[in-house]
């Protein structure tokens, strides 16, 4: 009798461990599926302010791009990427990047219009978080 009850608790373990490996593999597809896509994000700049909020959230493995559109010509730059992009009011510039590493990052301005390189300002935050 014990043979029955050996071949049963094997065949739920056996079971248990296709059907959770399979969840798992269907949580890390969406995971995947979710960080793949590339996030487009238009942010506009007038008056040397940002317009709408100040912080921009990401998650990890996202691959982003970050459309600019400003009235006066600035040099942005995005610490602890160290992206640098020059915009006008010609037209947009983009950043685009994979956000890999996790933190608060800020995005300063270095001199709008004549000011070329002076007057360091923050003008947005970009938080990325890691993956659930």
């Amino acid at each position: 009798m014990a043979f029955p009850l050996i071949q049963t608790a094997r065949t739920l373990a056996f079971s248990t461990a296709i059907f959770g490996l399979s969840l798992s593999l269907a949580a890390q597809q969406q995971t995947d599926d979710a960080t793949n896509a590339t996030v487009r994000i238009e942010i506009r700049i007038e008056n040397r302010k940002l317009v709408g909020d100040q912080v921009i959230r990401l998650t990890q493995g996202q691959r982003v791009e970050i459309v600019w559109i400003t009235d006066e010509a600035v040099e942005l730059h995005m610490h602890g990427y160290d992206i640098r992009v020059e915009i006008s009011p010609d037209g947009p510039a983009t950043m685009t990047f994979t956000a890999h590493a996790t933190g608060r990052f800020p995005v300063t301005s270095h001199g709008f219009g004549d000011e070329h390189g002076h007057g360091h300002v923050t003008l947005a935050y970009i938080e990325i978080h890691p993956i659930k």
